[in-house]
């Protein structure tokens, strides 16, 4: 296939995420992509959105598959429904893009990536908080050198999980050694944060992950939609390194203010307080975030936002991260001709993210509920293939409680539906 010809997509899921962040995106990827149709079992829904995007409307992703007018798919559907989408469309040799998380389970993850391989598909997770405007910049801020070698971050009340998983394993440019966990679950008063999603208590999550290299990702949060007075997102960063930090804490909710500081030779002499100083800004244009830079000893570090697209979360960098996992997904399927070998081949020469690197932010996840459930035990990664783990069971038996069916069965699952109140 031509390098300049654009993809043929489809977009599976026509919900509030592909309506507010998929659909104002997709029609500025029009050098990389042609949407050629839409997909959802809600016909109402499915009908609108293809009519907006001038696609062809699907009810049924076998009616999809059958009707051979998508060689990608770009899936925006409940996590629950990753794992048997994906599958069959592995098995009909249908290249996709999943949103995270990955899956509900470790066991759904890997049948994903091997089906994948089985098929000679493509298989991308569509990770956006490692492409988020700060975590941009500390990329570019450390691979100077600017505040020495970095060791150590701290998270505080940003995200735990699968999103920050994918973080670290970006930042420091491999998968982890081993992982520990503890958290702490509390009653609270009634509330719901979403009109579907009624709380009565709240879990406080403490993940410690180390990295080759003795290299340490602490990350910890409560509640991270900063509900019940919370710490609002981002929370707090701290990006520790020999001689300086890059630090992020929150302005009201979703953005930050960032900052590094950075000991001289003399304030290392003489008692080692940060005496340089430099913001970090993110810069935009009709409310759309095109740069971020920092000013240090005279030189400007910057990252440049290639992909100047429209988004409805207010938060200005957010429309260019996903447009970001969707561009980098296209010049997999182009470079690779089809082979997932290939494709990874090219993700060790420039590819940001893999499917193997979000599989380790499944395991990471696991071994976090594992170790919670062993008292904090610390977990080596990555995990054995074949180990029984009694939180893969849990999860397992409760989804298959919640929908019916075995969670692994893919033509069940697809019979799902996933509606919301």
């Amino acid at each position: 296939m031509s390098t300049d010809k654009p993809l043929r997509v489809a977009l599976i899921g026509a919900g509030n995420r592909a309506s507010t962040v998929y659909a104002p995106i997709l029609p500025h990827l029009g050098e990389w992509l042609d949407l050629v149709a839409v997909c959802d079992p809600v016909a109402e829904h499915s009908d609108a959105m293809a009519e907006r995007l001038g696609a062809r409307s699907f009810h049924s992703i076998h009616d999809l598959v059958g009707a051979q007018v998508a060689e990608a798919a770009l899936v925006v559907t409940p996590v629950p429904s990753h794992h048997s989408i994906s599958s069959f469309l592995s098995a009909h040799g249908i290249h996709h893009d999943v949103e995270t998380s990955m899956a509900m389970t470790l066991r759904q993850g890997r049948e994903m990536a091997e089906r994948a391989r089985a098929g000679n598909v493509v298989l991308r997770i569509g990770e956006n908080f490692f492409r988020f405007a700060f975590d941009r910049i500390i990329q570019a801020v450390t691979a100077t050198g600017a505040i020495g070698d970095v060791r150590r971050v701290l998270c505080m009340y940003d995200h735990t999980g699968y999103h920050n998983n994918s973080r670290w394993i970006v930042f420091y440019r491999s998968h982890p050694l081993t992982a520990r966990a503890v958290s702490h679950t509390m009653p609270v008063a009634p509330y719901n944060s979403l009109p579907h999603r009624h709380h009565v208590d709240e879990t406080f999550h403490c993940n410690f992950f180390t990295f080759p290299g003795d290299r340490l990702v602490v990350d910890l949060a409560g509640n991270i939609k900063g509900n019940l007075g919370r710490h609002p997102r981002p929370g707090y960063t701290e990006v520790a390194g020999a001689r300086g930090t890059i630090v992020q804490t929150p302005v009201g909710n979703w953005n930050g203010i960032s900052e590094v500081r950075i000991c001289s030779d003399e304030s290392l002499a003489g008692g080692g307080k940060a005496d340089v100083i430099c913001p970090i800004v993110h810069e935009e244009a009709d409310a759309i975030w095109t740069r971020s830079a920092v000013e240090i000893d005279g030189r400007t570090i910057e990252y440049v936002n290639p992909y100047r697209v429209p988004t409805r979360t207010g938060r200005g960098f957010y429309g260019a991260s996903v447009a970001g996992h969707v561009v980098d997904f296209v010049h997999a399927v182009r470079r690779s001709r089809g082979s997932q070998e290939a494709a990874e081949h090219l993700a060790r020469q420039g590819y940001e993210y893999t499917d193997r690197d979000a599989l380790m932010a499944m395991e990471m996840t696991q071994a976090c509920r594992e170790s919670e459930l062993r008292g904090g035990q610390e977990i080596a990664l990555p995990l054995v293939e074949d180990a029984e783990l009694q939180s893969e069971r849990e999860q397992l038996a409760q989804l298959r409680s919640q929908f019916g069916c075995d969670p692994m069965d893919v033509e069940a699952m697809l019979a799902v539906s996933y509606p919301r109140p």
